[in-house]
């Protein structure tokens, strides 16, 4: 007896995904159909299916894409390094969360303890909240007294405008369709890539500015990456993890 085959579509029904997701897993190499029709449609067989619940598992939680690709293609030893990763940032976004509860909490005293608390004060509170929600107190420190280096405020000029050059770019070729897999577009993602790195050469103060962009881009870059190009550099970035890149 034949074995089952599913077309995208019926494959995006049973699992109530979308067909463009489906075709962007194909694209970034981390779910391509074992089959074509003869008209080169995408048919998924039941290891095609078995796969998909399993990225769909890892990304339940909170597992980033080109990590489930590497998990998965890796062995026993890369998905428990994977699952270990997300369980040190699971427990980073807890102590973040305490923080912010703390934080909630004093907001919430001072308004009860003032007759009338200005507007703009609160307002500065909530933005001071806002700030800090991602970094914890050391890293915030830390921030601090490398800001008060000399020749800092030089280099974060400098840092600006070289992220504000790819930036330009990589609007361009959004603009012009280039699919994120292209050689030139994954050349910007490395030089993004390395530009952050240049700045920020703690891990863990990377992942928490990253985690800023991904939920505010152009309040986090001021202004230098709109949400449209940091969802376009994000696909880059799939594409050359899943690439091994």
């Amino acid at each position: 007896m034949d074995e089952r085959r599913w077309t995208v579509g019926e494959l995006a029904r049973a699992t109530a995904l979308t067909v463009r997701t489906l075709h962007h897993f194909d694209e970034i190499g981390l779910l391509r159909p074992s089959e074509r029709s003869e008209a080169g449609h995408r048919r998924y067989t039941s290891d095609d299916v078995r796969r998909l619940y399993r990225i769909l598992a890892l990304r339940h939680l909170g597992m980033p894409l080109g990590e489930i690709a590497s998990a998965l293609d890796g062995g026993v030893d890369d998905l428990e390094l994977a699952v270990r990763r997300q369980l040190e940032q699971v427990e980073r976004h807890l102590e973040l969360q305490r923080q912010l509860r703390q934080r909630l909490g004093a907001l919430l005293r001072a308004m009860q303890d003032a007759s009338e608390p200005s507007i703009d004060a609160l307002i500065q509170t909530m933005e001071a909240m806002m700030q800090d929600s991602f970094f914890t107190d050391e890293q915030l420190a830390a921030a601090r007294a490398r800001h008060q280096q000399p020749g800092f405020t030089e280099e974060l000029a400098r840092w600006q405008q070289q992220a504000a050059a790819l930036a330009r770019e990589l609007t361009g070729h959004l603009e012009r369709g280039t699919n994120p897999s292209d050689p030139a577009v994954q050349e910007l993602a490395r030089r993004w890539s390395d530009l952050m790195t240049q700045m920020i050469d703690d891990k863990a103060f990377l992942a928490a500015t990253y985690a800023k962009i991904d939920a505010a881009p152009e309040a986090a870059t001021r202004g230098v990456l709109s949400a449209e190009v940091w969802d376009y550099l994000k696909r880059a970035f799939a594409v050359g993890f899943a690439a091994g890149g």
